[in-house]
């Protein structure tokens, strides 16, 4: 963990470094005279857009993994539960999915974004998003459903409750773990995105920070090192905030799930 860490922690004190120090020939841990420049300049209009650029990645990731969780719910349940005719094609299916992605068909999702006008769009990050982490999803959650005794659900029928009733309010929070864990997979996905987001949108409405930060440094004659360093330390924050947010949840569902049931 040190190993891991340390980069992560030289990056965190450079940032506060006047750009004297950041260069001195023997560097140093010690901050002599610590200044809010670098992230002033991330974040402000006059530089990278920081601000703007990051709630287009929020956007896009917050919607990206709503829809992963809600349609990997719904049909990861369907596929444990009901066996109807064809249901095995459709699990070959969502596999060669994962197969079919990235560089092989992107000039047809580029001509098919350009033909529905959805290019320069956040609408067409989703939608390519999920393609990426939809069949993923089912797929978990399938498997997820398939250990949920079904005893459960005929004991909630026979207490008078539906099946979309007892879907939500029994079988759901026991496999709130798993929801959880995809929904967070696809927003993770989106956030580290570059390629598509780096082909499908060229204006400050529609990029992504990874795509933003990569112009920076490929742009400019003279890099502002700190300046990226900040920007670096500010994007990395909204995945820390939300790990610290859901690990409670993560740990409270699989310790205590089939209690709730």
């Amino acid at each position: 963990m040190a190993f891991t860490l340390l980069p992560f922690f030289w990056l965190i004190d450079t940032t506060f470094k006047k750009d004297t120090e950041m260069f001195a020939t023997v560097p140093t841990w010690w901050i002599q005279e610590p200044t809010w420049q670098h992230y002033l300049w991330a974040l402000h209009d006059k530089g990278l857009q920081l601000t703007r650029l990051l709630m287009n990645s929020i956007i896009v990731c917050a919607i990206t993994a709503f829809i992963t969780g809600f349609i990997a719910c719904i049909s990861g349940y369907g596929l444990a539960r009901y066996k109807v005719p064809g249901i095995g094609l459709v699990v070959i299916l969502i596999v060669l999915a994962q197969m079919i992605q990235g560089p092989l068909i992107m000039i047809p999702w580029y001509k098919m974004a350009s033909a529905f006008s959805l290019l320069n769009t956040k609408s067409i990050l989703v939608l390519i998003y999920g393609t990426l982490t939809i069949p993923v999803g089912v797929w978990i959650m399938s498997g997820f459903f398939k250990t949920i005794p079904i005893e459960l659900e005929e004991a909630a029928y026979m207490d008078g409750a539906g099946k979309l009733k007892t879907l939500f309010t029994v079988i759901i929070p026991l496999a709130l773990p798993g929801l959880v864990a995809i929904s967070l997979y696809a927003f993770i996905l989106g956030w580290n995105d570059y390629q598509y987001a780096l082909i499908l949108t060229n204006s400050i409405s529609a990029k992504t920070v990874q795509v933003g930060i990569a112009e920076l440094m490929e742009s400019m004659g003279s890099t502002n090192w700190g300046g990226l360093m900040a920007s670096g330390v500010i994007v990395i924050l909204p995945i820390i905030l939300i790990f610290a947010l859901i690990q409670r949840f993560l740990i409270e569902g699989m310790t205590a799930g089939s209690v709730k049931g």
